[in-house]
């Protein structure tokens, strides 16, 4: 899938004396004119995600420039209120995007679009969604989260557990999380510098110790042995209340929505 590269012309004008158009079949270029380039990413080489210094243009906009030059036009800055030059982009050393990052790997299909889901209403499936297609790469597939490289720094391991009620999360992690948010939003300065360090406090002994996530865990429990104790009723009047109380519950997205009061006191209020 995908084009097969580029064509430069020597001879033509642009950026660094030489124009590119996108070629798709090098069997009707010149190759004595045109200088083919072929951008696909191949076995065992390494994909940027920012276009360096020799990368060719984006294969969607071949005749983009390299680095920012001015239009010739001139608009209104809504800010200032004064005329300025318009600037036309360059491309070096801006992000990719999935466009390109797609096109590279000879995975582009035309109409692709930035995300579709299953229950698209126009009937696309999901080979046309840019987001499904590379969740299936490995590489995409194996990427870290800040959060998780963040835990790797300080020598701990972060495991992320399937989607489902938070009161029924192992350990009682959703109680964590709410107390540390609690924490976080009465002392965040809204300093972009502190941030980092904002959230290490937050998470830190000082305002969960053993003993909360104890309590926290303790009550994680409580819920799951009373939910095995309604599944394990055959009883009408229990199935009824199980699906009552499958519906309470199926709105509790954030332990801290609905559990506030025992959050905040750190499990002492039950």
């Amino acid at each position: 899938g995908g084009a097969a590269g580029r064509a430069r012309g020597g001879a033509a004008g642009g950026a660094g004396g030489a124009s590119w158009m996108l070629v798709t079949d090098e069997r009707f270029v010149d190759p004595s004119l045109f200088e083919i380039v072929d951008c696909k990413i191949g076995v065992d080489d390494t994909q940027h995600f920012s276009f360096k210094e020799e990368d060719p243009p984006p294969w969607y906009k071949p005749d983009a420039p390299k680095y920012d030059r001015p239009t010739g036009k001139r608009k209104m800055n809504s800010a200032t209120g004064e005329m300025e030059d318009v600037i036309e982009p360059g491309y070096v050393g801006k992000a990719k995007g999935w466009q390109q990052v797609i096109w590279e790997r000879g995975l582009w299909v035309d109409g692709m679009q930035n995300r579709i889901e299953e229950d698209d209403e126009d009937g696309r499936d999901q080979r046309l969604s840019a987001y499904h297609v590379l969740s299936d790469c490995w590489d995409f597939a194996h990427e870290t989260t800040a959060l998780q490289e963040a835990f790797r720094a300080r020598g701990h391991i972060l495991l992320m557990c399937v989607r489902g009620h938070p009161e029924l999360a192992g350990v009682g992690i959703e109680n964590s999380w709410g107390k540390s948010a609690i924490h976080f939003r009465a002392n965040n300065d809204c300093n972009p510098n502190h941030l980092y360090t904002n959230v290490l406090a937050s998470l830190g002994r000082k305002n969960l110790p053993l003993i909360t996530i104890f309590r926290f865990a303790r009550r994680t429990r409580e819920y799951g042995r009373t939910f095995a104790q309604l599944a394990s009723s055959a009883s009408e009047q229990t199935f009824a209340l199980i699906e009552k109380t499958r519906k309470v519950f199926k709105c509790h997205r954030s332990s801290l929505d609905f559990d506030f009061r025992f959050i905040r006191s750190g499990g002492v209020v039950s």
